[in-house]
């Protein structure tokens, strides 16, 4: 985790890698720190061991009677432990199929190729992949040289692929990458398929929130994203793996002792895979006052029993490429 504010006259005390950390993948629980001025990255390590399980679940499949058409294009997005797509119809701003699939991380490689290989390529004008892979940096446009060392640097994660997204409106740029036999799966089967990085939607779209700090919190299977706004400036994008409702619980806190945030003015806004009814939610009611679910969108959907929250990546996908 990293202390941070853009445009800071601190720039020269902090080495190149570190001043430009905003995300880390990282499991529970110890912490320890590097301190360079008045920044701080934290790291939270506990040994995970991934065991193969070969398991893909598809745990949503809203159809309507549409059939996909010239007018459709395919979002596509794909996380360490899913992948979820939508085929949206961009003139009625409508989806009209969605699906959403998880699968153990180590199987990755192989679910995803599966998962694609039962998409149909030609019923698709556009195809936009969003890579929610943790492997992304954040950093002020003036530091921002196409050179992406610094993922390598601090992910040190072999065989990528690099991307960046401009972010003109908070005067900063998305760097990330994906990995280099996910990407070539993707290339073979979209090969005009335009990339962009989960948080570069969470960041420009309006989510309807007018407090000054916010933690938007969004869930997958096994990991959670947070986005940290303070004082109309961006100071955190971090991704987390987590077992339990306490590990979710221990980071936001971490992050509001770190960030000097109110747990009880902070607005945490939840989305992706959470429950009202979840001892997820009722463990962070004992911690937080001001807990929200993101806001429905302006889309239509084939019509489900399930919250409009759920979804809440894919919308601000369609609302960030429309």
């Amino acid at each position: 985790m990293m202390k941070f504010s853009w445009g800071t006259n601190s720039a020269n005390e902090i080495g190149n890698a570190i001043f430009k950390i905003c995300l880390y993948d990282v499991p529970t629980c110890n912490a320890c720190a590097i301190k360079a001025a008045s920044y701080f990255v934290f790291l939270f390590s506990k040994p995970r061991t991934l065991q193969k399980n070969r398991t893909l679940k598809t745990l949503f499949d809203i159809r309507s009677e549409k059939e996909p058409g010239a007018e459709h294009s395919l979002l596509l997005e794909i996380g360490k432990d899913y992948c979820t797509y939508a085929v949206w119809h961009k003139p009625s701003q409508s989806i009209d199929q969605l699906q959403f699939i998880s699968f153990q991380e180590t199987e990755g490689e192989e679910q995803l190729s599966n998962i694609l290989s039962a998409i149909k390529v030609s019923e698709f004008t556009t195809v936009y992949v969003c890579s929610a892979m943790p492997q992304s940096i954040l950093v002020p446009n003036k530091f921002f040289n196409s050179n992406y060392e610094a993922l390598d640097t601090i992910y040190n994660q072999p065989a990528q692929e690099y991307f960046n997204d401009r972010i003109a409106e908070w005067q900063m740029v998305n760097i990330y990458s994906v990995p280099q036999a996910i990407h070539r799966q993707l290339q073979q089967r979209f090969p005009a398929a335009q990339y962009i990085h989960a948080y570069t939607p969470a960041i420009k779209v309006y989510n309807g929130y007018v407090a000054d700090n916010q933690l938007s919190v969004h869930f997958t299977p096994q990991y959670v994203r947070v986005l940290l706004k303070k004082d109309t400036s961006i100071h955190l994008a971090q991704t987390y793996y987590y077992a339990s409702p306490l590990d979710v619980v221990y980071y936001l806190l971490k992050i509001c002792y770190e960030f000097e945030l109110d747990q009880s003015s902070v607005f945490i806004i939840l989305s992706g895979l959470v429950e009202k009814e979840s001892n997820l939610y009722t463990e962070l009611e004992q911690y937080f006052t001001n807990i929200h679910f993101a806001h429905p969108p302006e889309f239509t959907l084939p019509e489900n029993n399930l919250p409009h929250y759920f979804f809440t990546s894919l919308y601000n996908l369609a609302t960030c490429v429309s």
